[in-house]
């Protein structure tokens, strides 16, 4: 759930400002009756060359032409730790990767959304939105269950850094830890079975580490493996490492150390994930931070490619299965992860009395969902501008969708999941229902694709029970 006020503790302000705010000039109104801006303009400029990464610069080419290619070196290594880690040789990566967007808690599967729901008293309860019924459902099937114990598969006593994602027929349940181990909290992974029975833990960390369950893009997932960052601190420094957890067996595997910088793990496509860092921005350092640098990670050979890299704080990134996108000012970029061709920038019109993009959502329906408000700030009390882009022509389909949360301020109902015929998007929060216990959450609506874009879907909150 997104929140104008809320950022994590663990991050530095002025980097999560820096990174969140994308600078951005007021394009020109012009929209018409269906919402899509029809004053975006028709011509682009090619796009110049990427900016220098270690070890060498991606290439990059216009429509029709040939990249050149990029240098690609051995993967990060593993720091040296005492985590009974499964051997790498047997690890591979099943399918195409696709990272989990901001401040969501769960994924979909093929049936529904499974979510975390926090409560008052700091436990959470594991939900599941049923795409068939549109009920949301505690994930629990014991009759007569409170849902506030042990004795109920769905609770867990701590609901902050929990996220669950359906994965390989099974559910992985990873709670994140605490930094240093406090409140005696350790990182651990769960499995279960798709109804949430049957749940047993896999893996338990040290209390030493603590996994990365920060907002924007720190968990990955592929048709059989979970993708996440563990931190250990046991020597004393912060140690990231890349790990893979393969959900059907619960192995953990340690794929490649990562640099003390802050990392977001972006997308990915066919076993490769997308990784992004900023030299600079970490917690132990007040060093000016270095442009922001974007890399391919050939999770089978551990091999990292160069993509792209752009100055730190200037852009906004998404990811769809083949192309990595960057929202930068008042243009976006569309990057193919497969031969890191790039092609043309296409100008985009951003909505009137934007100075910056708070957030950039994701791809859904081949479309980037964005949200600003006119202020340029997240604290301060302007307007709520909820649209689209379309990254192949740069027009804007402006979104009427919005909620009041439990703080008095509209929020955009944004997609969370995409089924083949609609979107499933946060349509509000909800309290506890009379008779149904203490939990409350967010709360979902399932609408047609076409009514969506229409502007004219109906986002009445399904039921909670």
């Amino acid at each position: 759930m997104n929140h104008r006020h809320s950022l994590p503790a663990l991050l530095p302000a002025a980097a999560l400002v820096l990174a969140l705010l994308a600078g951005c000039a007021a394009g020109p109104s012009g929209v018409g009756p269906s919402g899509v801006d029809t004053s975006a303009p028709a011509a682009s400029a090619p796009v110049e060359s990427a900016a220098p990464v270690t070890p060498a610069p991606a290439g990059s080419a216009a429509p029709g032409g040939s990249p050149a290619p990029a240098a690609a070196q051995d993967a990060w290594p593993a720091p040296e730790s005492g985590i009974p880690y499964t051997p790498i040789e047997n690890f591979a990566p099943a399918g195409v990767v696709r990272a989990m967007p901001d401040s969501q808690y769960g994924a979909a599967s093929d049936a529904g959304y499974y979510d975390v729901c926090r409560q008052e008293d700091g436990s959470a309860l594991l939900t599941f939105v049923d795409y068939a019924t549109k009920q949301q459902v505690v994930l629990c099937s014991q009759p007569n269950c409170t849902h506030d114990s042990d004795a109920c598969p769905a609770w867990y006593s701590y609901g902050n850094a929990l996220r669950v994602y359906p994965i390989g027929g099974r559910l992985a349940v990873l709670q994140g830890g605490a930094a240093a181990g406090s409140d005696g909290l350790v990182p651990r992974l769960d499995v279960m079975n798709a109804d949430g029975s049957g749940r047993q833990t896999a893996f338990t960390f040290p209390a030493s580490c603590w996994v990365s369950t920060l907002p924007h893009y720190h968990m990955a997932r592929d048709d059989e493996n979970l993708y996440f960052v563990i931190t250990d601190t046991s020597s004393g420094e912060r140690q990231a490492t890349l790990c893979a957890a393969h959900i059907p067996t619960g192995q953990v595997f340690a794929l490649c150390g990562l640099p003390e910088d802050e990392t977001h793990l972006v997308g990915g496509t066919d076993g490769v994930l997308v990784l992004e860092y900023t030299p600079g921005i970490n917690q132990s350092t007040d060093a000016a931070p270095a442009d922001t640098q974007v890399v391919k990670l050939d999770l089978a050979a551990r091999r990292l490619t160069p993509l792209v890299s752009y100055p730190f704080g200037s852009a906004l990134t998404a990811c769809d299965r083949e192309i990595f996108y960057l929202l930068s000012g008042s243009t976006v970029r569309s990057i193919n992860l497969v031969d890191g061709s790039t092609a043309v920038e296409m100008p985009v019109a951003l909505p009137e009395g934007c100075s910056g993009v708070q957030r950039l959502a994701g791809v859904f329906g081949g479309q980037l969902v964005a949200y600003t408000w006119t202020d340029g700030s997240m604290n301060a009390a302007g307007e709520l501008r909820f649209f689209a882009i379309d990254p192949t022509t740069g027009a804007r389909t402006d979104l009427p969708y919005t909620y009041t949360d439990a703080g008095g301020q509209q929020q955009p109902c944004l997609p969370v999941a995409e089924t083949e015929t609609g979107f499933l998007c946060q349509a509000g929060e909800a309290g506890a229902p009379e008779g149904a216990g203490r939990y409350a959450g967010v709360q979902y609506a399932l609408v047609p694709k076409e009514t969506f874009w229409a502007g004219t879907a109906d986002m009445a909150p399904m039921p909670l029970s």
